[in-house]
C-alpha cells in the first residue's frame, strides 16, 4: 500500500524524471546533430508498480544522457518519449499505440513488469517494431508465436537455480517451497519441483500464502513440521522480513534459507539485523560485476542521480546497450534488420552477455545471481564466474 511519503517521493521523482528527459534530449544535443532519434516506452510512474518502475525509468534516462554526450546514434541525438501507464496493462497498450501511430517514434523499448509487457507484446508484432523487454522474466509472452519482442533480463526459473545448485553441492536432500500466491512468485515456484528433482532434492512442502499476508506464524510452523534442509521462499521484502522472524520464533533453523528478491533489498539487513547474515537471495545484477562498462555505469549513475542504481536501472540501461549495438552495426533504423540482429547476436552488456533463442526471443545469455548476506553486506555467491564470496552454509541465527 502506498504511503503519503511514498506518494510525495514519486511525485518529486516524476518531476525529476521529466527534467532528466529534457536534459538528456536538449542540453546534450550539442554533442550530436540532425533530427533526434525518438525512443518510445511506457513506464509505471504511478500505481502499484511505481516503486520499481521509477528505477527502470532512470536506467533509460541515464543511457540517453550518456549516449548523447558521445554523439547519439548515427550522428543524431536521442530523445526519450515516455508515458506513465499507471501500472495498468490496458493503458500501456493504448499508449504504445499512440507512440507508434501519433508520435511516430523511431524505436520502442519495453515497459515495467511481466504483466504489462505481456499485454503490449502484440503491439510490437502489429507494427513490426522490435521491442527489447528488460522487465519481463516470465517466458509465457514469448510462447505466443511473436517475432519482434526479445527478453532482456534473466528468465524466471533462473531465480532459484543458484540456491538449488548450492544445496546440491552441500548434499542437502529436502526442500520446502513457499511464497506469495500471486503471478510472479507462482511462476518461479512452479519451476522448483523439476529443478529440485534434477538436483537430487525431494520437495517435502509446497504452499503459498495470500497476498498482503501479515502473520507468517502458521506457515512457519508447517515448514518446521516438514523439517526441510532448504527453505525457498519466493518473497518480496515485507514477507521476507515477516517469514524470517516467524521461522526464528518457531525455533526452526534450516541448513539453507532463501528469500528471492525480498532479501536483495538494501534495507533488508537494516530491518532484521544480524539475522540477515547467511540469507540467500536473487538479483539480476550487482554493482560489483566485472561486466562490460559496469563500473563506469555505477559511478556515473550514482553521481548523476545522487542515488545508487538497482537492478531495474541496470536492466533498462543494458537493453539500450543492446539496441545501440544493433543500430551501430546495421548503420540504420531498419526494423527488420534490427530484429534479425537482436535474434541472432551475442552482445556484452553490464548484465553479462545478451543472447536469445532466435525463434522465441527468450533470454539464454543472462543468468540470475544468487546473493548472500555476509557480515552485513550482500555479496554475489553464484555463479562461480561472478562470485565475490563463497556461500556460507549451514545457515545459523545470529542469536537465540
Amino acid at each position: 500500500m502506498k504511503t503519503a511519503t511514498a506518494t510525495r517521493w514519486i511525485a518529486s521523482l516524476t518531476g525529476a524524471a521529466l527534467l532528466a528527459c529534457v536534459v538528456a534530449t536538449t542540453a546534450r544535443i550539442g554533442s550530436a546533430a540532425g533530427q533526434p532519434i525518438v525512443i518510445g516506452a511506457t513506464i509505471s510512474e504511478t500505481g502499484a508498480y511505481a516503486e520499481d518502475g521509477k528505477y527502470a525509468l532512470l536506467g533509460y534516462q541515464y543511457y540517453v544522457d550518456q549516449q548523447n554526450k558521445k554523439g547519439g546514434w548515427l550522428g543524431r541525438p536521442l530523445q526519450l518519449k515516455v508515458y506513465d501507464d499507471a501500472s495498468d496493462p490496458a493503458t500501456s497498450v493504448t499508449e504504445y499505440q499512440k507512440l507508434v501511430q501519433q508520435d511516430h517514434v523511431d524505436v520502442i523499448v519495453g515497459p515495467y513488469s511481466s504483466a504489462i509487457t505481456a499485454a503490449v507484446a502484440n503491439v510490437s508484432d502489429q507494427y513490426k517494431m522490435p521491442m527489447l523487454s528488460p522487465e519481463v522474466a516470465s517466458t509465457a509472452p514469448f510462447k505466443r508465436g511473436l517475432h519482434y519482442m526479445f527478453m532482456a533480463t534473466s528468465q524466471s526459473p533462473n531465480y532459484v537455480a543458484g540456491s538449488i545448485e548450492i544445496a546440491k553441492e552441500h548434499g542437502y536432500k529436502t526442500i520446502a517451497v513457499t511464497g506469495e500466491d500471486t503471478a510472479f512468485p507462482r511462476s518461479i515456484a512452479s519451476a522448483v519441483p523439476d529443478l529440485a528433482q534434477k538436483a537430487g532434492l525431494s520437495e517435502v512442502f509446497h504452499e503459498l500464502y495470500p497476498h498482503n499476508a501479515s502473520d507468517y506464524t502458521a506457515i512457519a510452523q508447517k515448514i518446521k513440521q516438514a523439517n526441510p534442509d532448504v527453505v525457498l521462499s519466493i518473497a518480496y521484502f515485507p514477507d521476507a522480513v515477516g517469514l524470517l522472524r516467524a521461522l526464528k520464533q518457531a525455533g526452526f533453523t534450516p541448513k539453507e534459507l532463501f528469500f528471492a528478491v525480498g532479501a536483495t533489498e538494501p534495507n533488508f539487513a537494516t530491518e532484521v539485523g544480524k539475522d540477515a547474515d547467511g540469507v540467500l537471495s536473487t538479483s539480476n545484477w550487482s554493482p560489483e560485476l566485472h561486466t562490460n562498462g559496469n563500473a563506469d555505469f555505477v559511478k556515473g549513475f550514482t553521481a548523476y542521480f545522487h542515488k545508487a542504481p538497482d537492478y531495474h536501472s541496470a536492466q533498462n540501461y543494458a537493453a539500450l546497450q543492446v539496441l545501440s549495438a544493433a543500430v551501430s552495426k546495421i548503420g540504420s533504423l531498419d526494423n527488420d534488420k534490427i530484429r534479425d540482429f537482436l535474434a541472432s547476436q551475442q552482445i556484452p552488456t553490464i548484465l553479462g552477455a545478451y543472447h536469445v533463442d532466435p525463434t522465441t526471443g527468450i533470454q539464454l545469455g543472462y543468468n540470475s545471481l544468487t546473493m548472500q548476506w555476509q557480515g552485513g553486506k550482500d555479496y554475489v555467491v553464484w555463479p562461480a564466474e561472478y562470485a565475490q564470496r563463497k556461500p556460507l552454509v549451514p545457515f545459523q541465527w545470529a542469536s537465540r
